[in-house]
This record gives C-alpha cells, sequence and structure tokens, in this order.
C-alpha cells in the first residue's frame, strides 16, 4: 500500500512539473501573439590563429560538449603562418586554449563531416593560395591526423558537405573564387575523395550551401557570386545542371538555407556587402519548390556583412538571422552581429546588433554552455580570435548531461525498477560484462550507475517479469557465453545474481513474450552464428525450460514480437544481415506462432542491405502490425505493411542518415501517428509517419557516435516520447529529450553524450 501510495504521488509531482512547464510565464517565453525578444551575455574573446576567417561547430573529443574548428587565412604575403585552431569547450560557454594543426595554404573555410566513417568528426578546409582542399581525420580526442590535400579550383573561399551521388558517403562542394566554378569532390568513404569536377558558377563565387530546392530529393548547390546567387539542381549521380542565377542585393559574400515562411519549401538568406563604406543587407529569396525563386526581400543589417547564418534565437519555432559584420573598413569601429528576428512568414524584425571584435568574418550557431539556448560564435580576422556570445532567450534546446554505465554500452531497455512511477534505465554493457541500472529523476536526468554482473560480453537487455511479484526483473543476451542471464529485481531498483540458462551461438538480442499462452512470460533470442532463434518458455518462478531453436534467415540480429496473423498468438519477426561481403541475402524472418511455444518455419522477406534491427507498428492505421528494418549497408530503413496473414507487401524504402543500426516506433509530435527513430553513425534520424505507411524527410539529430539500441520512453514527465540509445564502445548513455512544443512542429533537444565511442 505505502510503496503504491508513494508512486501515485510521485506521478503526481511528475505532471504538475509538466503542466508548470507548460504553463507561459509573464512577458510570455513562449511562442504567443507576439515573439520574445532575443538578447545575448556580454562577449567573450577567446584567441586563435592569425586572421581567423571561418569557424565551425562541433563535438570533436567526445565528451558530448559543443567544440570550435577555426581556418586562420594567416598573414600576407607568404600566409605560412595560417592553419586550423581547435578550442574545446569546457561545458560553461568558455574554452580552452587553442591547439594549431596545420592545413593548406591561406585557410578560408572549414566545414565538419565524418569523412571515413568511424563515427568522429573530421575536418575539411578550403586553402585559398594553395588551390586544395586539406581534410584532417579526427582521432577522436580532439586532435587530428596530418592533413591530406585534393585538388581544387582558383583560390578556393569557401568548403561545404553533403552527400552529392546518394551512396551514404560524404562529399565536398568548393566555391573557387578565381576560376568562377564550383568544384565537387566526391567521398571514397575510407577520408579519401575523387578528383574534382568542376561546375560553371558564376563571377568570383564567395560561399556555397546545400539544400533541396526542388523538391526531388537530391542536394542542391547555391553560390553567391558576384552580383546574383547562382542555383545549381543536382541530378543525385554528383554531377549537376547549369546554374541559374537570381538577383540579390550588393556583392552577396555568403548564402544560408531555411524555411523562412514556412511553406515546407526551402528559402535562401544571402549576406550583401553593399556598397563601400555603406550599410549591407540581407537578401531573402523565398523557394517556389521547383529550383526557382521569387524576388529577392532586402533587410537591412550591419556595415559590410560577410556572413548569415540561421537559428531560433528566441525559441518562438521560427527561424532568425544572425548576419556577421565586418565594420567599416581601416579601423571596424562599428563590428558587430546583427539579429533579425523572423515573422514567420518570411519577413523580419528590424536587425538588433550585439558587439564583436575587430572584423568579424563568419558566424556560426551552437549551445556552447548547455543551457539549451542558441549561441553565437564570430571568427574576427583582425583580431585573430573568436567572438563567443552567449544566449539569453529561453530556447528550444536542452543543455547536455552525461550518464555514465559500464564500458561499450551496447543496448539499453526502459522501466520503473523501484516502483517510483518515474522510468529507469539498464544498460548491457558489453566489455565489462555487467548491466548498468540508472534510475531517473523525473525530469530526464538520471542517478549514479549501479552495476549488477551478466555474463560475457553482453550485448542486449530486455524488462519482463519473470516471477510474477510484480518488479521488473532483467534478460541479457550474452554474446561470449552463448548464454542469457535473467537478473530478477528487487523492487527497489537492485538485482539478484544472475540466473544463465544456454541459447544458442553468439546470442545478440532477446525479446519477451507469453508464447504458449500460460500466462508466463518467455523470451526468444535471436543467436547469430547458429542462425536460429532459441525459445525458452519460463517456468513463473524466473527460471526457464531448456532452450529449443528455430532456423531463421542468415546471420540473425535483432527479434521481436507480434500478432502478424491476427490469431491471438505472438509471433516473432527477426532481423538477419545475411553473409560477408555483400550481404545480398539479408531479410526479415517472419516465424508464425502456433501458441503451445512453437513456431512454423520461417518465411523470409526482402529488405536492404544488412538489416540490424526490426520494430513492429501500424503504419498505415489498418490494425495489422507492419515491420520496419534499420538496413546498414544501404543507409533506410525498409518498412513491409503487413497483410493480416502472416504475410507482407514488398518493402518501401525510406532514405536515414548514414549507417543504421536500430529502430523504435512512437508518436513523437504528437499527431496519432507512429513515427520512427533511427540512430544512425553520429545521431539519431526521425522519420514523421503520414500515416497510410509512408514516412516524411528525415529529420537528423547529432549525437556521440554509432549506437547498436534505441529505446522509446517518457524520461521527464511531461507526456512526450524521448529518446534513449546505448552508446557503442562507449561508457554510457545519449538520452535525447522530445520538445515538441503543442502548437508547433517537431523539435527534439541535443543528445544527451557521454563520450564517443573507439571503434
Amino acid at each position: 500500500m505505502e510503496k503504491r501510495i508513494r508512486k501515485q504521488l510521485w506521478r503526481w509531482l511528475c505532471l504538475v512539473q509538466a503542466l508548470l512547464l507548460a504553463i507561459p510565464l509573464p512577458g510570455g517565453s513562449r511562442a504567443t501573439a507576439q515573439s520574445p525578444e532575443v538578447s545575448f551575455i556580454a562577449r567573450r574573446d577567446f584567441a586563435a590563429g592569425r586572421a581567423s576567417a571561418s569557424v565551425a561547430v562541433g563535438d570533436f573529443n567526445g565528451d558530448g560538449l559543443q567544440d570550435l574548428a577555426v581556418a586562420n587565412e594567416g598573414t600576407s604575403p607568404s600566409f605560412n603562418d595560417g592553419g586550423i585552431s581547435i578550442l574545446l569547450s569546457n561545458g560553461d560557454g568558455t574554452f580552452q586554449a587553442a591547439q594549431n594543426f596545420n592545413a593548406g595554404v591561406s585557410p578560408r573555410s572549414v566545414a565538419v563531416g565524418d569523412f571515413n566513417g568511424d563515427g568522429v568528426l573530421d575536418l575539411a578546409v578550403a586553402n585559398g593560395v594553395s588551390n586544395n582542399v586539406s581534410v584532417l581525420l579526427g582521432n577522436g580526442n580532439g586532435t587530428f591526423q596530418a592533413a591530406q590535400n585534393f585538388g581544387a579550383g582558383s583560390f578556393p573561399l569557401f568548403v561545404a558537405v553533403g552527400d552529392f551521388n546518394d551512396d551514404g558517403v560524404p562529399d565536398l562542394a568548393v566555391a573557387n573564387f578565381n576560376s568562377n566554378s564550383v568544384s565537387v569532390l566526391l567521398g571514397n568513404g575510407d577520408g579519401t575523395f575523387r578528383a574534382a569536377q568542376n561546375f560553371d558558377a558564376g563571377v568570383r563565387p564567395h560561399s556555397v550551401a546545400v539544400g533541396d530546392f526542388n523538391g526531388d530529393g537530391k542536394p542542391d548547390l547555391a553560390l553567391a557570386v558576384g552580383t546574383t546567387i547562382s542555383v545549381l539542381l543536382g541530378n543525385g549521380d554528383g554531377t549537376f545542371q547549369a546554374a541559374q542565377n537570381f538577383n540579390a542585393g550588393v556583392r552577396p559574400q555568403s548564402v544560408a538555407v531555411g524555411d523562412f515562411n514556412g511553406d515546407g519549401v526551402l528559402d535562401l538568406a544571402v549576406a550583401n556587402l553593399g556598397p563601400q563604406i555603406e550599410a549591407g543587407s540581407v537578401s531573402v529569396l523565398l523557394g517556389n519548390g521547383d529550383g526557382t525563386f521569387q524576388a529577392a526581400q532586402n533587410f537591412s543589417a550591419g556595415f559590410t556583412p560577410t556572413s548569415v547564418a540561421v537559428g531560433d534565437f528566441n525559441g518562438d519555432g521560427v527561424p532568425d538571422l544572425a548576419v556577421a559584420n565586418e565594420g567599416t573598413p581601416r579601423d571596424f569601429v562599428d563590428s558587430s552581429v546583427s539579429v533579425l528576428l523572423g515573422n514567420g512568414d518570411g519577413t523580419f524584425q528590424a536587425a538588433r546588433d550585439f558587439a564583436a571584435d575587430n572584423d568579424p568574418r563568419l558566424v556560426a550557431v551552437g549551445n556552447f554552455n548547455g543551457d539549451g539556448k542558441l549561441d553565437l560564435a564570430v571568427a574576427n580576422g583582425d583580431s585573430n580570435n573568436v567572438s563567443v556570445l552567449l544566449g539569453n532567450g529561453d530556447g528550444t534546446l536542452q543543455a547536455a548531461r552525461n550518464f555514465a554505465a559500464g564500458r561499450y554500452a551496447d543496448s539499453v531497455a526502459v522501466g520503473d525498477f523501484n516502483g517510483d512511477g518515474v522510468l529507469d534505465l539498464a544498460v548491457a554493457n558489453g566489455v565489462s560484462n555487467n548491466v548498468s541500472v540508472l534510475l531517473g529523476n523525473c525530469d530526464g536526468t538520471f542517478r549514479t550507475a549501479v552495476n549488477f554482473g551478466a555474463g560475457g560480453f553482453p550485448s542486449f537487455v530486455a524488462v519482463g517479469d519473470f516471477n510474477g511479484d510484480g518488479a521488473l526483473d532483467l534478460a541479457v543476451a550474452n554474446a561470449n557465453s552463448d548464454n542469457v542471464s535473467v537478473l530478477l529485481g528487487n523492487g527497489d531498483g537492485s538485482f539478484q545474481p544472475p540466473l544463465n540458462f544456454m541459447v544458442g551461438i553468439q546470442p545478440f538480442s532477446v525479446a519477451v513474450g507469453d508464447f504458449n499462452g500460460d500466462g508466463i512470460q518467455d523470451l526468444a533470442v535471436a543467436n547469430v552464428l547458429s542462425n536460429n532463434v532459441s525459445v525458452l518458455l519460463g517456468n513463473g518462478n524466473g527460471t526457464f525450460q531448456a532452450a529449443v531453436n528455430f532456423d531463421t534467415g542468415v546471420h540473425p540480429q535483432s527479434v521481436a514480437a507480434g500478432d502478424f496473423n491476427g490469431d491471438g498468438v505472438p509471433d516473432l519477426a527477426v532481423a538477419n544481415e545475411g553473409t560477408s561481403p555483400s550481404y545480398n541475402d539479408g531479410s526479415v524472418s517472419v516465424l508464425l506462432g502456433k501458441g503451445d511455444g512453437t513456431f512454423q518455419a520461417a518465411q523470409n522477406f526482402d529488405a536492404g542491405v544488412r538489416p540490424r534491427s526490426v520494430a513492429v507498428g501500424d503504419f498505415n492505421d489498418d490494425g495489422v502490425p507492419d515491420l520496419a528494418a534499420a538496413n546498414f549497408l544501404s543507409n533506410h530503413v525498409s518498412v513491409l505493411l503487413g497483410n493480416g496473414d502472416g504475410t507482407f507487401q514488398a518493402a518501401v524504402n525510406f532514405d536515414t542518415g548514414v549507417h543504421p543500426q536500430s529502430v523504435a516506433a512512437g508518436d513523437f509530435n504528437g499527431d496519432g501517428v507512429p513515427d520512427l527513430a533511427v540512430t544512425i553513425g553520429g545521431g539519431v534520424s526521425v522519420l514523421l509517419g503520414n500515416g497510410d505507411g509512408t514516412f516524411q524527410a528525415v529529420q537528423n539529430f547529432s549525437a556521440a557516435s554509432l549506437s547498436l539500441s534505441l529505446v522509446v520512453g517518457d524520461f521527464n514527465g511531461d507526456g512526450k516520447p524521448d529518446l534513449a540509445m546505448g552508446l557503442f564502445g562507449v561508457s554510457g548513455v545519449s538520452v535525447l529529450i522530445n520538445n515538441t512544443p503543442s502548437s508547433h512542429p517537431q523539435r527534439l533537444r541535443p543528445l544527451a553524450n557521454v563520450a564517443r565511442p573507439s571503434i
């Protein structure tokens, strides 16, 4: 009785907290008829190299904090003192002393991407004088390998990253000032790039941005050139159509992409340098959705704008603009950053100016002090430093928090293990041969992990009540000891020593269900090397009968339970990755249950290349369970709609990010339609469902790196599903808190990352 009362009280406290967070504060910190104001804390300057020209944001040492990479042009005439400065974040808006790395001659721009697919961020640098692009592969600790150089055009000024030939590997686009072209360097996936292909851009391109401007799913390019904006529509194979030109303001310098009028079509924002010693402007060109743009609308900024970036600085769900203004030549006394708040219809409010240091060249957006509010970083050429302006708005982002677990946190599961009404986490730690339990605090944070022993290299953890005492227990698949450990819960968040039960060879996943209809929970275990599923029927006291094995496809990785033929008996779906190196025999196996704990022979259905995970949901609202499979090598999710008789329609594929590992279903935007979340290399992809079995274009959110497991739960008691990921090779868990306003499209807060894995 006392436990039930305490549990109910805690639920009420969580509900009250969620309601209080939803109530607009005096002055309206949440979206109202009038947009909230925006302000920034007084800037702080951090030394970089000589003539800082560009700054980019990334987590370079895997601590979950946003760091800075600065391209330093160097000094004339040799420019030999240029290079790349890395400023690692302290997490409070300050940065450590710069570490410097060599690039080419006169670095003018730096961009971030994972170019060799190891889950660690790398750098691409456009070098003006040496006419090439330097690629510095990251080591994962904030340092970088020696630069590899790849030829570009003449005097490259700017580099951007995109996947231009749809192979799931990042490519580079480089704006070449002297050769009036854009160079496209297709990535090989190992950190090297093919020879540049050059496409005419226009006179003296300064900047390049990537976006899908005609809605065909293929990345296009927009360049600030001469007196116009050049748009080159992509063909999807790494080549581009002839440039179309659209007028902007006087001397456009920089171009950025965003949906400024909320019509779902990408628009352009252009920083225009303007006439000498006069205020410049920002041009906004609204997209028509076919690759063309409406006539530019111009909005005043500061003196000589050189760079523009997009972010929601006042948390109203509408994109705003930040503009770096170089100031009056010679003395730069009016150097500043202008912020123009968006009205949501493609127009912007009058600029508010915030002081920067001398000669701001480029502005970047990030959350540098972990308070959930967007901040600005500005590269200042004349003062050889970076200015950081911390945001004072109400923000749509939550500070990153670190939750340590054991070594190689490969899998995570959700349950209320201490009966307080708040969801907790259980993490299977491969190298440390244990399970970490992190009890939830109701606000999306978790207490220090407590570890409980398991078997050899735990690879997956699932939750159930195996002895019928009302307290949740754990089942852990141990890949190296070929068994399943069952840890019976005590109801207070602690667990008894493991009971071990033998299964097949290299068990990698476990699912819970009542497979023989006796009201007792049973286990199904996918065994990678024995190509089968072991079914262990429960005895009701926390012990299990000897495993019975049922054949699947080749190398089963994941198993899920559902009733696929509507007979009231649980069936199994298994993702089989197939055989190396091609993995062309990958599939999803469906084993229909007979109701007595045995299963019919597997039926195999094609998915993508190397399926690693399978999830169950009703994606077309017909009352019949469907399947979603994450395909590691084809970089998409296959959706197989159920026919209601245990068979499935041909897979329809939806793009994700690179190397999807784990897939889970949930209603993330609160529209009553199931969506999908997929872990990818370096983050998580969210695909919002349309309710007919199709899904919208992917939205990607960054994380530490590769995750083998993804679960859905409401960790802060606000009624919205959040995500938790066990990070491969890392001692911890990433938590992604759902920040969807009731009156705005889906938003997610940044992941709380622990450390970057070393794979």
